[in-house]
């Protein structure tokens, strides 16, 4: 059996963080996620650049601890002008 994100006996949680960042810089927001390994887990963690009001929709999985420690660090990124979290 697949384990998932919500899994109550070790109290982990999914994230979906949308992400608005400036014109242009797709490309240099990823890699600059990518390479500071702010996704941890390949299996459920994921992002993916979408249209409309956010540019990105990333799911983060985890202890709800370890998720705010990610989401602010994603917020530190240069490219970011807005995010909006729904766990």
């Amino acid at each position: 059996m697949r384990k998932t994100c919500m899994n109550p006996q070790d109290r982990s949680a999914r994230a979906y963080v949308l992400v608005e960042i400036q014109p242009g810089k797709e490309k240099e927001f990823r890699d600059d996620i990518s390479s500071r390994g702010l996704l941890v887990n390949s299996t459920e963690e994921r992002m993916d650049f979408v249209h409309g009001a956010f540019d990105f929709v990333i799911i983060l999985c985890g202890a709800v601890k370890d998720i705010d420690h990610r989401i602010i660090e994603i917020r530190k990124s240069p490219y970011v002008t807005k995010t909006e979290t729904l766990i």
